[in-house]
């Protein structure tokens, strides 16, 4: 099931969010990179989450996925690309030492494929998706 943009957040698809910018002779060659990265991250989910309902709302060059259809639900994992062929991750601890402090996990994947396996793991151990039976499925498949 493709990603799908937050209700509110935008009009188009999360891919036509980053082909604009990516298409926009103004920027800067590593914001057009930073873009590029992002929509091949997305197709990258889509293909891994078949079944699996993902939103998503952009913030700058920031992608944060939710599990729920509303922009101001929790924001369980956030992928960046910074332009240099990584991909920052990070997710929610949803038990913390430190109550209400909002305390993440950060990581950096240095491929697409790395990306991957972070993703499901960040997924599965922020707790925003818990009970899916496809993240359990490709979680067996990473090898934690």
């Amino acid at each position: 099931m493709p990603i799908s943009v937050c209700k509110g957040h935008s009009n188009g698809s999360l891919i036509e969010i980053y082909e604009e910018l990516y298409t926009d002779d103004k920027l800067n060659p590593i914001w057009k990179e930073r873009a590029n990265a992002m929509i091949q991250l997305i197709h990258m989910i889509n293909d891994t989450f078949i079944d699996t309902q993902i939103w998503g709302l952009t913030s700058h060059y920031r992608l944060a996925l939710l599990s729920e259809n509303h922009w101001d639900s929790a924001w369980h994992v956030i992928i960046e690309n910074p332009g240099n062929h990584e991909y920052y991750l990070s997710y929610i601890m949803p038990q913390s030492p430190w109550p209400d402090s909002g305390a993440t996990v950060h990581g950096v994947a240095t491929s697409l494929e790395q990306a991957r396996k972070y993703l499901i793991i960040a997924m599965n151990e922020s707790h925003g998706w818990e009970g899916n039976e496809e993240l359990r499925r490709l979680l067996e498949t990473v090898g934690e």
